[in-house]
């Protein structure tokens, strides 16, 4: 089939792991691709894994310089094994930047030192209620979106732009944390002169609320116009495979000479075992004796087999 567009990017959700469990993050739309390659090369070129090539660097040149015998030559391997570990090592940390959280003891993880700054994860919400339900949603959606067949029919931009709105709902929502505790500080309180602005709090929060389930709506119908196209490209994947298919078989025509030949080769068969009877004199078949033979014919049989 194909593809009006070319291939897209990948999706903006990853699976990642936290030391709290895997979850989901949607990544920042205003990180530029360059930052991201950054990012990789300072998890790369951790100072660790530096300092152990560069020892194993030092250790290898030394060993090469200090001549033959088996000290230098394991000296040697010790120096090439440290290189070829810390390369191997800081490879696999780049290649798992966005995907593995979990560090040492005591050592924060950059990318999630900042909430917002390069992702946010949908255990951020977990803590809002109904509102963490509807964010957890949001999150879902976009990566059905980007991972949808139907991409490859639409409008390439309108994939950001339903990453973007997602962010902005998903930070407009986690600006509402200090106005959700406020509220609910206000709620409790036993002076009856703050229920006024209780009650401004509650709306406020609530404005956010129905803002983010219109965005949600909107989403959710993308995502059904998306699954019926996909629908839409099977039906039409299965009508070409059937057609192919049904195509190979034979036609009817075919079948109708293959049913003449058949028919016909007991006939043939027939005049050639009946002209080898009548050269031997081999006598007449069962079949071709009178019917009233047939019974003492069988009576013998059976006697002689007796």
């Amino acid at each position: 089939m194909t593809r009006p567009h070319p291939p897209h990017p990948a999706t903006p959700v990853r699976m990642a792991t936290f030391p709290d469990g895997p979850d989901s993050v949607l990544l920042s739309p205003d990180i530029p691709a360059r930052r991201w390659r950054g990012e990789r090369i300072r998890a790369g070129l951790r100072p660790r894994l530096v300092l152990t090539g560069l020892a194993g660097a030092v250790l290898a040149v030394l060993a090469a310089s200090s001549g033959s015998g088996f000290p230098a030559v394991l000296a040697l391997s010790a120096g090439v094994l440290a290189v070829a570990a810390s390369a191997l090592a800081g490879w696999r940390s780049a290649l798992r930047l966005l995907t593995d959280h979990r560090h040492g003891p005591g050592t924060w993880c950059r990318l999630d030192r900042v909430r917002g700054e390069f992702f946010l994860r949908s255990r951020d919400f977990v803590d809002l209620g109904a509102a963490g339900t509807v964010a957890r949603i949001l999150i879902t959606g976009v990566d059905e979106l980007h991972r949808s067949p139907a991409r490859a029919w639409i409008e390439p931009s309108l994939c950001g732009e339903a990453h973007r709105m997602v962010w902005q709902a998903l930070c407009c929502l986690d600006r509402t944390r200090a106005a959700r505790s406020l509220a609910g500080e206000l709620s409790a309180a036993p002076d009856s002169d703050v229920g006024e602005l209780a009650a401004a709090a509650h709306q406020a929060v609530s404005v956010i609320d129905d803002a983010l389930d219109e965005v949600a709506r909107h989403l959710r119908a993308c995502l059904i116009l998306t699954r019926a196209w996909e629908a839409k490209l099977r039906h039409r994947d299965l009508a070409a495979r059937a057609g192919h298919t049904l195509a190979l078989l034979p036609d009817h025509d075919h079948l109708r000479r293959l049913s003449e030949t058949a028919e016909a080769l007991p006939r043939t068969m027939f005049a050639y075992i009946t002209a080898a009877r009548d050269v031997t004199g081999a006598g007449a078949f069962p079949w071709e004796k009178p019917p009233s033979t047939w019974s003492r014919h069988r009576v013998r049989s059976g006697q002689g087999l007796s």
